[in-house]
């Protein structure tokens, strides 16, 4: 398991992905005796969407389960350098590690799916004597599926470490995270839509439907009705591709292992660290000391910033999360209209259409806002304390690097998505509006922020987010949606100029905003490297570095102790 928040992390996500299936099967208890009495027609097909949604959030959350891991599933260097100079053989340690995984991968499986693949059987079995078999059905196919999902990242990745080296598998690691949040996101978002693509490629009862062919969920759908009893010969091919694709990723970790355990220990060994040096990395980061950010002091924090991000497997994992969300968020706000009309749905500006900027920008304004918060390595941050770092040179530095990680993309998204679909004219202003909303968002993020970051306990629940979220929710859909409106309401008014006004007024609330926060800085005598404890804290978050944190509190409480 990996360290820091990881592993909590992605229980909590499981559990997420799998609540609704604890307590979906109470539904059935009404449910299907009613459809049994009065409607035995829709009987089968019920059964498959509801097979459907146990089988899409079983592997959906193994899927998260997967992508958190991707890190620590086959040997790094830490490996190499611990185990190979203990007196353990290497077919040793290659079964100590590939007994780890596969206990890992049936310890979800059981988790995810050992409550619903008993209750779900009993309330929807008409007859006693259906039950054990439904039972071993609904067990053996999602736990085929999370096999299907676990073990083709793992064999992806063993593949890629072996061909290509570790550190090109390093680099792939956010693009994959990222995808797989897209993935299941999409799953989740789209789950009705694939479950009714599924069933009427069932019921059409053609064999090379691609729907079908294609299609794992109607596979492991196929295993799950083979197993409890079906009369439907389209459904015996399709349990059998659901078997191979379970057991041949599975058959593919275990080679990886069993052939290239020494290997894959080399390449640990051998591979450097994960780096983001490359010409275009160091062109644009001699642009940006040139012409953005030029104090010494400022780029040495920004530096640190951008590197952590892109190298911290910690940060980068949240970072990959939240593209990963505003992606998903993006395609699900254009892809039902292209289903429906085609690319005709695009051919005049919409809110929609231009809101994806702006969720962009709000993916990546406050992703990268949280993970200033989160600390990169809490004991190496005396780098700092001894550096005499003015908290003017701190604040520019946190200040440029969210404007850089978050107004271009957004900026480059606008003109390229406008450009493409309603000429260059609409290009120009569409990027201009949308990084004026992304400076203002931006601003408002950094009010309240002081210090270095990376650099300062984390205090878990500060956000309050499980009192605020309608709050945090309209003001997401006032910043996208009704932003979005706005656009499309001045362009419609006043043309171009209106919508180059509201650019100008945004920015001039933005410069308030900043001067607002310098202001307030001028209270700071040195940059604070402690966190700031709410008089009512409780420290219940993801292992980050609440200890830090919870010794301040002690500190805290001890001193008021003892005062008079």
């Amino acid at each position: 398991m990996p360290q820091g928040m990881q592993a909590p992390a992605l229980i909590w996500a499981a559990a997420f992905l799998v609540g609704p299936s604890l307590f979906f099967p109470m539904q059935g208890l009404a449910k299907y005796p009613f459809i049994r009495k009065f409607h035995p027609e829709q009987l089968e097909t019920t059964f498959w969407n509801d097979r459907l949604l146990f089988l899409l959030l079983s592997a959906g959350a193994m899927g998260v389960v997967s992508v958190v891991l991707w890190d620590t599933l086959f040997p790094a260097r830490r490996d190499a350098f611990v185990l190979t100079p203990l007196p353990v053989s290497l077919p040793v340690q290659m079964l100590g590690r590939l007994g780890g995984l596969l206990a890992l991968c049936v310890a979800f499986a059981l988790a995810l799916n050992a409550v619903p693949s008993v209750t779900f059987p009993v309330v929807s079995s008409g007859r006693f004597i259906e039950m054990p078999r439904a039972i071993v059905g609904h067990f053996v196919s999602t736990a085929a599926a999370d096999a299907f999902v676990f073990f083709g990242v793992t064999s992806l990745q063993g593949v890629v470490i072996l061909a290509f080296g570790r550190r090109t598998a390093s680099r792939l690691s956010p693009l994959a995270q990222t995808l797989a949040v897209v993935g299941v996101l999409l799953t989740l978002l789209f789950i009705g839509g694939i479950r009714e693509a599924t069933r009427d490629a069932i019921v059409r009862n053609q064999p090379g439907d691609p729907m079908l062919t294609l299609n794992p969920a109607a596979w492991f759908l196929a295993l799950y009705d083979v197993i409890a009893g079906t009369s439907r010969a389209v459904m015996t091919g399709l349990a059998a591709r659901a078997v191979l694709a379970a057991l041949l990723p599975t058959a593919a970790t275990i080679a990886i292992y069993a052939f290239g355990y020494a290997r894959l220990l080399k390449r640990a060994v051998e591979t450097p660290s994960r780096s983001t040096r490359s010409w275009f990395t160091a062109l644009g980061s001699k642009v940006i000391r040139a012409t953005f950010i030029r104090r010494p002091q400022e780029q040495a924090i920004a530096a640190f910033l951008l590197r952590a991000i892109a190298r911290n497997g910690r940060h980068s994992l949240l970072m990959s999360i939240y593209v990963g969300a505003g992606l998903a968020m993006m395609i699900t706000f254009v892809l039902p209209a292209l289903l429906r009309s085609g690319a005709s749905s695009l051919s005049q500006p919409t809110a929609l259409v231009l809101a994806l900027p702006l969720v962009l920008s709000a993916a990546l304004a406050c992703g990268v806002r949280i993970l200033m918060t989160i600390p990169a390595e809490m004991n190496a941050r005396w780098v700092f304390q001894t550096a005499s770092l003015s908290v003017r040179h701190a604040d520019a530095a946190a200040h440029k690097a969210l404007l850089l990680l978050t107004v271009p993309p957004v900026m480059v998204t606008a003109a390229l998505s406008a450009g493409m679909l309603w000429g260059p004219r609409l290009a120009g202003l569409h990027a201009i509006y949308c990084g004026s909303l992304a400076i203002l968002l931006c601003e408002i993020l950094l009010i309240s922020y002081r210090g270095i970051p990376l650099t300062r306990p984390y205090v878990p629940g500060a956000s309050r987010f499980h009192m605020l979220w309608a709050l945090y929710l309209s003001a997401f859909m006032t910043y996208t949606f009704s932003s979005a409106g706005l656009e499309l309401s001045l362009l419609a008014w006043g043309g171009p100029g209106a919508v180059i006004n509201a650019a100008g007024i945004f920015c001039g609330i933005a410069l308030g905003c900043w001067a607002w926060r310098k202001y307030t800085l001028r209270e700071l005598l040195a940059v604070p490297f402690e966190a700031d404890i709410p008089e009512d804290v409780m420290f219940q978050g993801f292992n980050l570095s609440e200890i830090h944190a919870a010794q301040s509190v002690a500190a805290r409480g001890s001193a008021e102790r003892q005062a008079p």
